[in-house]
């Protein structure tokens, strides 16, 4: 397991470049960052690009933008980067070791927690995950300006009200975790064959949880999220942070790509080859409704035999990030491969796991067109690489790809069946020409739109924002004289108290299935249970009457007493 040494590489401490103005550098912050899995996917992406627009600029900042010419503001931040996984064979370049510029920023803590329970209770895994990692970032560095979060929010509190961390916190949501279950296809429900008792007790474990992200979030300083549309979605299925809401905690910040990454795309070179293939690129996961174009592009085979047989028909790159750890991305990608035999097209199709940066970025620059086939994707970084690349997208109509796809001018938006998927293909297959007139309409549309230039420039609006609203807090807190402290920490408590419920639960039924405990069992787990709750309700009315003080407990308070006697009796 790496541990990082948490300094920053020679590389991080470039100075500005020149068109940097001195009066704009901020004096040094230290940023940390909690992330549970730094692998490859578009949440480590952004937060990858979150850590380098922190840094300052480098001096070879050869990045096109329509803000080249104007002072951009520096953060000049010191960043670290906790995690509780990073494999080297499977994260992005920036993070390997030796050459990665953020690579000795990295520290990976608590590896030896599971990550799931026999194959489930992953969020509840999840959560204490991130709960230790939190602890741990706040212990090693408690003097951090800035903690910022995504993912889940529950560790929140932990930082804000309980280690009362003097830097601001900030969340920044991809997509609500609620509606990110098995039962959900991004919020969307599907049938799953569970019924009885077992499916009961599942949604009351899930409401659970539910419960502890929306009253845990509201502890943020600040929230921010990926498009308008998971803000719409987070309002929706959380409404109590309406207050939040109306306050403005919550903003939008749209992912960037690095564009110094890809290679500008040659489109008379493009205009001439034959062989451009149709590319998907997404993670192994069931969500990301690949299938759909194996139908789709069946379809279109059998389509254009018929119809056009002398109209070339592509073959099909099937791409994207795969860790042999990950049960459903094994299973998804069998599965993948058992279809095209099925649909009788494997010998024009190519399945490329867990793809390299380099080759990431040929795939995407030399594709006829990429489909992106998510159904309400939150926001969808690879329609975004895509275009920059100069390949036209085809997505579905719905989530984030409505507001950063063009219809009609930087590529289709459709329908999620196989058909519409096939008719928006055949228009590219049958029309090199209108593929690469939207190519170039994408690749300037983005490169003005999505720049990192323009993305540094916005967050750094952000972290000022955040740090302003934590100094707030605080001084709410400190004018409170503790009575709010008290009232905010109840919903923190209950908590607790709900988590120790939960891992109670699983610990007995784990117990019966092997016949260590009897029936009775789950009975006296339920009174212990019981009796924790209560003792937090007392130790909150203890506080509301002073009897105990803000940063004590009933048990905190026995403890301190006997260690006094102790004290004394050694005296």
């Amino acid at each position: 397991v790496h541990r990082a040494s948490f300094l920053i590489s020679t590389k991080t401490t470039t100075t500005p470049s020149s068109h940097i103005s001195p009066s704009n550098i901020m004096k040094e912050k230290k940023i940390v960052f909690i992330h549970l899995d730094l692998g490859i996917g578009g949440a480590e992406n952004l937060i990858i690009n979150l850590a380098l627009a922190s840094l300052p600029p480098p001096q070879d900042d050869n990045i096109q933008s329509s803000t080249k010419n104007e002072e951009l503001e520096s953060l000049n931040a010191k960043v670290l980067i906790y995690t509780t996984h990073c494999s080297q064979t499977h994260c992005f370049s920036e993070v390997k070791i030796p050459t990665g510029i953020l690579s000795s920023s990295v520290a990976i803590v608590g590896s030896f927690l599971p990550s799931t329970i026999c194959g489930g209770g992953h969020a509840l895994c999840s959560s204490l995950r991130i709960l230790y990692a939190s602890y741990k970032a706040y212990q090693d560095h408690p003097d951090a300006d800035l903690f910022v979060l995504d993912v889940l929010p529950t560790s929140i509190p932990l930082l804000t009200t309980w280690l009362k961390c003097t830097g601001s916190v900030l969340f920044y949501c991809h997509f609500p975790d609620k509606l990110l279950t098995r039962d959900t296809v991004n919020g969307v429900p599907v049938e799953n064959g569970n019924q009885g008792v077992l499916s009961s007790v599942k949604r009351y474990y899930r409401g659970i949880l539910d419960f502890i992200e929306e009253s845990t979030m509201r502890y943020a300083d600040l929230i921010l999220v990926n498009s308008n549309f998971t803000r719409q979605e987070v309002q929706r299925v959380f409404p109590s942070l309406e207050e939040e809401l109306e306050e403005e905690n919550l903003k939008i910040l749209y992912p960037p790509i690095d564009l110094t990454k890809f290679v500008v795309p040659n489109f008379d070179e493009k205009m001439l080859q034959k062989q451009n293939p149709i590319v998907s690129l997404n993670r192994f996961e069931r969500k990301k409704n690949v299938g759909i174009l194996l139908h789709a592009y069946a379809l279109l085979r059998s389509n254009l035999r018929s119809e056009k047989p002398e109209v070339h028909i592509p073959p099909l790159i099937i791409a994207g990030g795969y860790d042999p750890r990950n049960i459903e991305n094994v299973q998804h990608l069998s599965e993948l491969k058992a279809l095209a035999s099925k649909l009788q097209i494997m010998d024009k199709v190519q399945f490329q796991p867990n793809v390299a940066d380099t080759q990431r970025s040929y795939l995407l620059k030399n594709a006829l067109c990429v489909v992106y086939t998510p159904n309400r994707e939150h926001f969808g970084i690879v329609p975004i690489e895509s275009m920059y690349a100069g390949s036209p997208v085809i997505a579905v109509n719905s989530g984030g790809p409505k507001e950063t796809i063009l219809d009609g001018k930087t590529g289709f938006l459709v329908e999620n069946d196989d058909v519409a998927f096939m008719e928006a293909m055949k228009k590219i297959v049958c029309n090199v020409s209108l593929a690469v007139d939207m190519g170039k309409n994408g690749h300037e549309y983005v490169r003005e739109k999505f720049g990192m230039e323009k993305f540094r420039l916005s967050w750094c609006k952000m972290v000022m924002e955040a740090l302003k609203r934590g100094e707030v807090r605080k001084r709410r807190e400190r004018e409170s004289g503790g009575g709010y402290d008290v009232g905010v920490r109840f919903v923190g408590y209950m908590m607790e108290a709900t988590i120790a419920l939960i891992v109670a639960w699983v610990i007995t039924v784990m117990l019966r299935l092997f016949g260590v405990v009897g029936v009775r069992f789950v009975g006296y787990m339920m009174e212990a249970t019981i009796a924790l709750i209560v003792a937090w309700v007392i130790t909150v009315m203890l506080r509301l009457f002073g009897v105990v003080g803000d940063e004590s407990s009933v048990v905190g308070e026995v403890r301190a007493f006997f260690s006094k006697e102790k004290v004394a009796d050694e005296l």
